[in-house]
């Protein structure tokens, strides 16, 4: 899943303006009050995500799972662990 969110990171940098552009660390904080990312900023994450996971692993991940799930989410790497749990036997 590595692959799979840093090409998510890099989609989102793309709209990004540079202040609020992703580091690709495990420590970065997506959902906290010292994320840079706004509650759009995170809407167009969890959208690209879904359809990156769904285009190049033909995996189904919904909006809402990450929703559901977003206690889990706080940095990019309870995200990849999240997402590992999550297609663990897929």
């Amino acid at each position: 899943m590595d692959k799979i969110v840093t090409k998510t990171i890099e989609k989102l940098n793309e709209l990004l303006p540079a202040k609020k552009k992703l580091i690709n660390e495990d420590s970065t904080p997506l959902i906290s009050k010292n994320s840079n990312l706004d509650s759009v900023d995170l809407v167009n994450l969890f959208i690209n995500l879904e359809q990156i996971i769904q285009k190049e692993k033909k995996l189904n991940l919904t909006f809402d799972d990450l929703i559901e799930n977003i206690n889990q989410l706080e940095t990019i790497g309870s995200l990849k662990y999240f997402l590992t749990q999550k297609f663990k036997n897929e």
